[in-house]
């Protein structure tokens, strides 16, 4: 089964509305339940988690638009992204430049190290990667979002299914995830 939330929104043209799909931020921002700053970290974080997803592999097109001049150029062109080689049709080998830049990765696990990570004694970076699966499913499912009581079962196993304060403890931690991650980018002070 799968729960979605609807909204609709005004755009830049007058009378015109859009329908748009709701994450679950997206809902705790419109019931005024996260801050603005927060829940602007949260969008700034699911562009950095879309940017750094690899693209779709495997599907086609139907019309046949883009399509290579054989079979095998979309495994040649995943080949000479991986390695930096490319092999000619009359076997010759050539370096055409090594892998894309990572600064991408690296701002995504800065960020998510900022909302769920922590320094060990012996100086090494630890993200909660429980906790950084739910900040990211939080932030960018919208087919099967979680809701706050399940995040609660989730986190901890000292609220009961229908407890009354279960939707305050995940809205707590979701919330300091959220500064957290707000303060690292330099939203607040």
């Amino acid at each position: 089964m799968t729960t979605r939330t609807i909204a609709e929104e005004a755009t830049a043209h007058a009378g015109v509305t859009r329908q748009r799909v709701l994450s679950l931020v997206d809902r705790l921002h419109k019931e005024g339940r996260i801050t603005f700053d927060m829940y602007s970290a949260a969008v700034i974080l699911r562009d950095l988690i879309m940017a750094a997803a690899p693209p779709t592999v495997g599907v086609s097109s139907y019309d046949g638009a883009g399509r290579g001049d054989a079979p095998h150029g979309k495994a040649d062109r995943l080949g000479r992204r991986l390695t930096g080689y490319e092999v000619d049709y009359e076997g010759r080998v050539h370096w055409v430049g090594g892998r894309k830049s990572l600064s991408g990765e690296r701002k995504l696990e800065d960020a998510l190290f900022a909302a769920v990570g922590l320094y060990t004694d012996a100086g090494e970076r630890n993200v909660n990667i429980k906790e950084a699966h739910i900040l990211i499913r939080a932030c960018v499912d919208t087919e099967d979002m979680p809701t706050l009581a399940a995040i609660t079962r989730e986190l901890s196993n000292l609220y009961p299914a229908n407890a009354k304060g279960a939707n305050a403890f995940a809205l707590g931690h979701i919330t300091v995830w959220l500064s957290r991650l707000s303060r690292h980018l330099r939203m607040v002070k």
